[in-house]
């Protein structure tokens, strides 16, 4: 029987933990197999860690001595972590009472890396779980699905690491969440596409779901123009480690100085800022790259086939 570590990452979320944690412990209850719920603390200033050791000493808590970010916390909660598979939980959302026991047999699949339940924003109805590749001037851009067929199984672009089940073992052998996206975004696509370009597997389970109020955590704590800067870095790092397929690479190099220019003339400026920002880590981002191509067995490609929107 596979058992499960739930990890919680938590800055300044003291009042979500207190309205969520109770429905994830009955989850777990019933799900009937070894399981454990860890918090990481990412040097919270209010009080979420007194909160815990008053109110729930059964969870393992650890506190970040410095703010890393999403990677570095789960990282941290990865490596602490004794269940064969790993649950990533926003401290924001809400959990269905048999979310475990819908989810985690599929782990019988050994090419299986990544499980995500459907993700409903409670206010709208919005899935922001299913996500495809639609072509855009440089590269691709990601469309979320609203309604997949349930009979079939669903490949995605992504596992969203806000509510997503991994397997341990080969998120150790990817090295975790690639901590140079810090504090945030685009951590859980690269996780994703790595497992997909080493063969294996990141999928939707339809049958299952959990509640998430869009980015209710995120902008609590950072303006909107910093965080379209830092997805815009972001996106340059992705790019520039993952994508080696030669004919991609030069499309890339080709639109890229219009793409630039149309962003500026259009006065948004978030891709030409957010690539000059990536600039400074290039060195480091060329090493990655060089790292991963070693492990690749599925071209760039093969996944964009596979995960491309078809109307």
């Amino acid at each position: 029987m596979k058992s499960v570590s739930v990890i919680i990452p938590n800055y300044n979320g003291v009042e979500l933990l207190k309205q969520y944690l109770p429905p994830l412990q009955k989850s777990l209850s019933e799900c009937e197999r070894p399981s454990e719920i860890i918090v990481v603390d990412d040097a919270s200033s209010d009080d979420s860690v007194d909160y815990l050791k008053q109110n729930h000493p059964e969870i393992r808590v650890f506190i970040n001595p410095e703010n890393k970010g999403f990677g570095g916390t789960m990282n941290h909660g990865i490596l602490e972590a004794v269940g064969d598979i790993v649950f990533s939980l926003n401290s924001d959302v809400l959990v269905d009472t048999d979310i475990f026991s819908l989810i985690i047999p599929r782990f019988s699949d050994p090419d299986l890396f990544a499980v995500t339940p459907n993700i409903i924003d409670p206010r709208t109805g919005y899935n922001q779980a299913v996500y495809r590749l639609r072509p855009e001037n440089c590269w691709y851009t990601d469309i979320c699905l609203q309604h997949a067929d349930p009979s079939k199984e669903i490949p995605l672009f992504f596992a969203c690491g806000g509510a997503c089940f991994y397997d341990r073992k080969k998120l150790i052998q990817l090295g975790c969440f690639e901590t140079i996206y810090s504090p945030f975004y685009i951590e859980d696509v690269d996780l994703s596409y790595q497992a997909w370009k080493r063969g294996w597997k990141c999928i939707l389970a339809p049958e299952a779901r959990v509640f998430h109020f869009s980015n209710s955590t995120i902008e609590k704590h950072h303006r909107k123009r910093k965080i379209k800067f830092l997805t815009a870095r972001n996106k340059n790092y992705f790019l520039w480690m993952n994508i080696t397929d030669s004919k991609l690479v030069w499309r890339y190099w080709f639109y890229i100085i219009p793409s630039l220019l149309f962003d500026i003339i259009n006065f948004r400026k978030y891709k030409f800022v957010g690539t000059f920002m990536a600039l400074p880590k290039l060195k480091e981002v060329i090493r990655k790259r060089h790292e991963r191509k070693v492990h690749s067995k599925i071209s760039d490609a093969e996944i964009i086939g596979l995960l491309s929107f078809k109307k």
